[in-house]
């Protein structure tokens, strides 16, 4: 029975997977948008911080104004709205999670904090939690998903981002027994460490984007982050902070992402990186094998590849309108897409965009006074450096020059936030 098929027969027994949608922004109407044209899902009840955006959102997806009720009350309130056949609309987050007959919840904000409050509150809540946050997840994703497991729901990042991509693609070489030598992505934008609100405005616009969002791929952030996920759901590591991000083309993939005996540029087999140039929007995983026969038929195949190593490459991620994809089988199978169940290996680490001044309140990720960049675990920790998504709304304590890391006696952090609450715990359950 196809996927679509057992969405069909599910929605004839039980109705649609009712989803919860918090972020209303792009990539939330886009992805409402795609559910809209779907069998066997909907979102039932959407919330954003902006007034009327939620109500813009079922718009825009084509849903009829009539179907939708906008409400401030409550999650009771809102359940027997969802009864009716009504699709709710609210600014309040905070128990649009707890409403009793949504099958699931979607974060959908990019933003750590929120991202971090809502998860945990739906976990709690005991519903399946599908995150579109990887900022959050890069953050205190181990700890969410510790949370999730001991209240048997579902915890996951979402097919159609880069780390779920290449999770998919990943698990499919694995389970066919090739070895996998490196993993990763192309960047999509140029790098640009201070690219800032006002530096993308202008393109935001024609992109129908948050200035502060692009910003966040310009710099690199939204890169790394990704990148961090992806090293903590595999357990593959960069070598180096920032990683290499050599530029190469989808035919040298598998040159370059290989050991530097071979002539690629990593030590050792094992590690994550992205690529620079034609690759994007593209993930791609490097395998090897050494059974003669297999080798044989890789090369008979025409696979890219070189005779010991080759390119798996997905030309493509589809973002938020994949995101269904992990709805179902978080539902339907009880299925993980993405998520950090050992030890993680990487971090976002907090970097100064400009010279920082003690007193300085750190501003948001795609802002003015910090960019992330990627590092392994155990040298974030000996060097006592702040994670990214720590750092948020904390205020500087020490001078700290641009391009340097900042570390945990240069930063205050926000000891009132949820993520910061979740980090605490994380790092004492690792010990």
């Amino acid at each position: 029975m196809s996927l679509k098929e057992r969405l069909r027969a599910r929605a004839e027994q039980h109705g649609p997977i009712r989803v919860g949608l918090v972020g209303a922004g792009q990539m939330g109407t886009g992805l409402m948008s795609q559910m809209e044209r779907m069998v066997g899902m909907r979102v039932v009840a959407c919330a954003d911080v902006l007034p009327n955006r939620a109500v813009a959102a079922y718009a825009e997806s084509g849903v009829a104004a009539e179907s939708v009720l906008a409400l401030e009350d409550n999650a009771e309130r809102a359940a027997e709205a969802i009864a009716a056949g009504k699709r709710v609309a609210t600014t309040h987050a905070d128990w649009l999670v707890t409403i009793p007959n949504l099958d699931l919840i979607l974060e959908c904000t990019g933003v750590p904090e929120v991202g971090a409050r809502v998860c945990e509150a739906a976990i709690n809540a005991g519903k399946h939690t599908i995150n579109m946050n990887v900022e959050t997840d890069a953050t205190v994703g181990y700890i969410l998903a510790q949370k999730a497991q001991a209240k048997n729901v579902i915890y996951t990042l979402v097919a159609g981002d880069e780390p779920g991509t290449i999770k998919e693609m990943f698990d499919f070489a694995d389970a066919l027994g090739f070895e996998i030598v490196s993993i990763g992505k192309g960047k999509n934008n140029p790098l640009n460490r201070a690219a800032n609100p006002d530096t993308a405005a202008a393109k935001a616009k024609t992109q129908r984007m948050s200035p502060k969002m692009l910003a966040s791929f310009e710099d690199g952030t939204k890169t790394m982050v990704e990148m961090t996920s992806i090293a903590n759901g595999t357990g593959y590591a960069p070598e180096v902070t920032g990683a290499y991000g050599p530029t190469t083309t989808v035919k040298d993939l598998p040159n370059v992402f290989i050991p530097k005996a071979d002539g690629g540029i990593f030590n050792a087999k094992g590690a994550v990186d992205y690529a620079v140039g034609d690759v994007a929007p593209g993930v791609f995983v490097i395998i090897t094998t050494d059974q003669p026969k297999i080798i044989a038929d890789l090369n008979y195949l025409r696979l890219n590849g070189n005779g010991k190593y080759w390119a798996l490459y997905r030309p493509y991620h589809l973002a938020n309108l994949e995101c269904p994809i992990s709805v179902a089988r978080a539902v339907l199978y009880n299925e993980v897409t993405l998520a950090t169940t050992q030890k993680p290996v990487a971090e976002t680490i907090a970097y100064a965009k400009r010279d920082l001044q003690p007193g300085e309140k750190l501003d948001a990720l795609g802002g003015y006074t910090m960019y992330g960049m990627i590092e392994r675990a155990e040298v974030a920790r000996a060097d006592n450096q702040v994670p990214l998504g720590l750092a948020v709304g904390g205020v500087v304590q020490k001078p700290v020059k641009a391009g340097q890391p900042l570390r945990y006696e240069d930063v205050a952090l926000d000891e009132g936030q949820t993520i910061v609450k979740l980090r605490r715990e994380q790092e004492a359950l690792l010990k």
